[in-house]
């Protein structure tokens, strides 16, 4: 995963967050905004609810990848391991 920019009083955010947060502004957006849709969100409202939605799912990420790497370091993998996964 790439490093997040740090945020500054520019981008509050760090960039994957924003970005993130982008795409799930567009996604409800353009859903929300059907003509099927009787409750149009206020698009302030709707794009505070997406950072955070953003920066929950950045933090779960981080602690998964952290327990990723935990499990990982427990496996001691050898080349003649490998080797038979050529088969």
């Amino acid at each position: 995963m790439a490093h997040d920019a740090p945020a500054s009083p520019a981008n509050p955010f760090g960039d994957q967050t924003r970005d993130l947060a982008a795409q799930l502004y567009v996604e409800i957006a353009g859903r929300a905004m059907l003509p099927s849709e009787k409750v149009k969100p206020n698009p302030v409202d709707l794009a505070k609810y997406c950072y955070k939605l953003a920066e929950a799912f950045q933090s779960i990420a981080i602690d998964a990848q952290a327990d990723a790497v935990a499990k990982m370091a427990k496996y001691d993998v050898k080349i003649d391991d490998m080797t038979s996964w050529k088969k």
